[in-house]
């Protein structure tokens, strides 16, 4: 049986669950970009599941809002909060990108012919929503009907944007029948791999290696966050014995470890045990 989350839970998971688009991560990185700037003194890399991570800063940030008065009151307000939460968003995101998630660790945009298959569904959709709209205005409707007849690149990054225009501009109209920012997430995601601005190049990423140093800066970056948030909890709930017991129990001792660089020679680093000798051989005829 599986397990049943709370509302709460529920909340704070769809609060910081990953985002759908290139231009979304790019935006919530450019936010955060000064602050990693500020804290990150050296990039690390995971020692655990990126996954079991994202669920100590969930539970974690899960506590940071259940006690947000009396973090309030010991410098832990509305703005660190918003940063803890940014950074889970960026760290879930880069593993499902660059990690370990369903895209097994790389981004990668379909080839045009899938893309615009996958786009058809989208739009049907959108069509049946603008159809029930504007049941009595035609003329707007016919608008949501478009398709690609001659199934090329440029008449469906055209078409796609058009729609996705459309969709925005009569948002208000079609939201009460079923449009959703999600889906408008979707569409977006569809026009960005048709335009062939996948995320890389959005990024300014030349390749595989630079990805995963920005993985590496956020996962660094989105800890520092979690052992900031529960020292300040520990401090704020010191006379509050379940608040400060919740804080105390956020553990992130084993989500990181060193980046440790290639050595040149034989001498075995300091903190490292020198490699057993091998054992001596035996020249061939000798006596037992």
């Amino acid at each position: 049986m599986g397990i049943e989350l709370s509302q709460e839970q529920l909340a704070v998971l769809k609060e910081t669950r990953a985002v759908a688009t290139p231009a979304e991560f790019r935006t919530l990185l450019d936010t955060a970009r000064p602050e990693m700037d500020r804290i990150v003194r050296e990039v690390m890399e995971p020692s655990q599941p990126i996954s079991t991570t994202l669920t100590e800063l969930r539970d974690l940030y899960l506590s940071v809002v259940q006690y947000e008065a009396p973090l309030a009151s010991k410098a832990y307000g509305p703005e660190r909060r918003a940063l803890l939460r940014a950074a889970i968003q960026l760290l879930d995101t880069a593993n499902l990108w660059f990690g370990e998630g369903k895209r097994t660790g790389a981004y990668q945009v379909r080839p045009v012919d899938q893309v615009i298959k996958a786009s058809r569904p989208w739009r049907a959709r959108l069509k049946a929503f603008a159809d029930q709209a504007f049941a009595f205005e035609p003329d707007v409707a016919d608008q949501f009907a478009d398709v690609n007849t001659s199934g090329t690149l440029t008449e469906e990054t055209s078409d796609l944007a058009m729609l996705l225009r459309l969709a925005e501009q009569h948002q208000t109209r079609l939201s009460p029948v079923g449009l959703t920012e999600e889906f408008l997430r979707e569409g977006s995601a569809l026009l960005d791999e048709v335009s062939g601005r996948d995320l890389l190049g959005i990024l300014g990423l030349r390749n595989r290696e630079e990805a995963m140093v920005l993985r590496n800066s956020i996962v660094t970056y989105a800890t520092l966050l979690g052992h900031e948030a529960r020292a300040a909890g520990v401090n704020a709930c010191w006379d509050i014995p379940e608040g400060k017991r919740r804080f105390s129990a956020a553990s992130f001792r084993n989500a990181l470890r060193r980046l440790r660089p290639k050595r040149r020679g034989t001498a075995s680093a300091p903190d490292e045990p020198a490699p057993p000798e091998p054992p001596p051989v035996e020249p061939t005829g000798a006596p037992v």
